[in-house]
């Protein structure tokens, strides 16, 4: 079971993580905090009292997550505008790996101290880099609208004008959060790219509203057809006080 912080053990990974956000054009990325990666023993302790993701491994053990990074007042957020309103407080990544290759095992293997080169590392890196799908949630305490929210999202990636997004269905779904079983839709995407570059196409976006704010859900995939993938992995995971 993966609770609390565990990013003292991820600064390869975390970057990893971060180029696929991007190259999924998925939106927001911690800065620093999951590429940075260490975290200090008094950070743990601050952030034992915030909102965590659950996620249990041992069902999805070709499933690879660091567990829960926490944002800090002086990060900094990729939110479109620097809204610091949108500096999300907590979050998850879970990165789907080669079949069979039990994944998850490696990041208690793979050190922050060995700059990715040790032969654990090595190996987390090939089981994600070209994997299928990855999912990330992040928690934040502003209140959206989700519909409203999602529209936003894809006419700002719209106006770059370098892709064709098209509409690829709708998947409702249900988390288990501190108000109890909360249902939203997740919507799916399909990009293309208009300049011949490299993306994952299959891009879907979701927000379950809550009392005190909201959590931001993703999934990206090679392609659109394979985001039913991530749909069992995002039933798993919770949103614990």
């Amino acid at each position: 079971m993966t609770r609390g912080t565990n990013t003292t053990k991820l600064k390869y990974f975390g970057v990893l993580m971060c180029c696929l956000l991007c190259m999924g054009v998925c939106g927001y990325v911690y800065h620093d905090t999951i590429g940075m990666g260490a975290i200090s023993a008094r950070t743990s302790i601050e952030n034992r009292s915030k909102p965590k993701f659950v996620f249990d491994t041992t069902i999805f053990p070709d499933w690879a997550t660091a567990g829960n990074v926490y944002t800090n007042p002086d990060d900094s957020t990729d939110d479109f505008q620097g809204n610091k309103d949108d500096l999300p407080i907590s979050g998850i990544i879970v990165s789907q790996c080669k079949a069979g290759s039990n994944c998850n095992t490696l990041i208690d293997k793979c050190k922050p101290q060995d700059n990715g080169v040790s032969k654990d590392c090595r190996q987390l890196a090939e089981y994600t880099t070209d994997s299928h799908c990855f999912v990330s949630l992040f928690y934040n305490e502003r209140k959206v609208d989700p519909e409203q929210e999602v529209a936003r999202y894809i006419a700002h990636n719209e106006s770059f004008g370098s892709m064709t997004i098209t509409e690829a269905g709708v998947r409702n779904l249900t988390m288990d959060t501190p108000d109890g079983m909360k249902e939203y839709r997740l919507h799916y995407y399909d990009y293309e790219s208009k300049l011949g570059s490299t993306i994952k196409r299959g891009n879907a976006i979701g927000y379950v509203t809550l009392t005190n704010g909201h959590v931001d859900v993703r999934s990206v995939c090679d392609q659109a057809s394979q985001l039913g993938e991530t749909v069992p992995i995002l039933s798993r995971i919770q949103l614990t006080p």
